[in-house]
This record gives structure tokens, C-alpha cells and sequence, in this order.
């Protein structure tokens, strides 16, 4: 199964590899208001494959956080519930301890 996962990843090494060669065209990244003279922000100018896998990494650390946090909303309310069910466990036994004690039921043979 490792030799898939090592064969997927160089698969997808070429195909970025690829994309770059074909995509090195630069552009200047534009940010404003569009009925106004000057934008407000103008980077100098990138290759586009710099642009694009800025932006698949820029998604991939948000993603990744927002799943660190989600695991951590879980873990947290894993161990409220671990915590209430040992307290009602304690509560159980509790309640069991001071019925008064009976004879079991006797077991027939069937």
C-alpha cells in the first residue's frame, strides 16, 4: 500500500511540475475598487503557476486549522461525556447501594 501512496504523490509532483512549465506567464495581482484610477494594491508581477499553488496552499493551511480545531471541539466533548457517564455511573451505584439487600432470584433449570 506505501508503493500507491508514493506513486500517487509522484504523479502529482509531475502534474505540478507540468502545470509550472506550461503556465509561466507573469501577471501583476490587482486589488481595489474597479471605478477607481489606482487600485489599492498591485503586486509585482508572479509567474500565474505562483499565483494558483499560493493559493491551494493558502487553502490547504485554512482547512487544516479548521480541522484542528473541530478535533479539538471533539476531544473536548469526548471527555465531558467520559466525565458524565462515570459520574452517572457513581450515581448508579450509588442508588444501588442503598436499596436494601434482597435474595437473588433463584435460577430454575430449564
Amino acid at each position: 500500500m506505501k508503493w500507491l501512496s508514493t506513486l500517487f504523490w509522484m504523479f502529482l509532483f509531475l502534474l505540478v511540475v507540468l502545470f509550472s512549465i506550461q503556465n509561466r506567464d507573469s501577471v501583476a495581482l490587482r486589488f481595489g475598487i474597479p471605478f477607481m484610477a489606482e487600485p489599492w494594491l498591485e503586486t509585482p508581477k508572479v509567474p500565474v503557476f505562483l499565483v494558483f499553488i499560493s493559493g491551494l496552499l493558502v487553502g490547504l493551511l485554512v482547512s487544516g486549522f479548521s480541522d484542528l480545531y473541530r478535533r479539538y471541539q471533539l476531544k473536548r466533548t469526548l471527555r465531558q461525556n467520559r466525565n458524565l457517564v462515570e459520574e452517572l455511573r457513581k450515581e448508579i451505584d450509588a442508588l444501588r447501594s442503598s436499596l436494601p439487600h434482597r435474595a437473588p432470584f433463584p435460577q430454575e433449570d430449564l
